[in-house]
């Protein structure tokens, strides 16, 4: 099912690159198993996508999504990494120190929860 929903993700996005439409890629992971079909497809040195929502919430979850963000820099070496939801400290500044420019996008959820919507 995560291939297939991969498979779907990247002919979508080259459907719409076909017509002239800009797009960033977004890219999920699980676990070390997925990584070769998660990034694969993706230009190096781009822009690409990751939502943190729900994947920080327990301990196993940060530590597979630390895992698989780190992998991701290390393959596809994005010049920008656009969160939607939030990019905790904690886990971005070492990427931000390396020189990749992290852009934060709030979710829906957290602009009511502080009234900015």
């Amino acid at each position: 099912m995560q291939i297939w929903n991969t498979y779907r993700n990247r002919t979508i996005g080259y459907w719409l690159q076909s017509k002239g439409i800009n797009i960033i890629p977004n890219i999920r992971w699980g676990d070390e198993r997925t990584y070769e079909f998660a990034f694969e497809g993706i230009e190096k040195g781009g822009t690409v996508a990751v939502g943190t929502y729900g994947c920080l919430q327990n301990k196993d979850d940060r530590y597979y999504f630390e895992k698989g963000l780190k992998e991701l820099v290390g393959s596809l070496q994005p010049n920008t990494i656009v969160s939607y939801s939030y990019a905790p400290d904690n886990i971005f500044k070492k990427y931000k120190e390396k020189g990749i420019n992290v852009i934060v996008i709030p979710s829906y959820f957290d602009t009511i929860k502080v009234g900015q919507f």
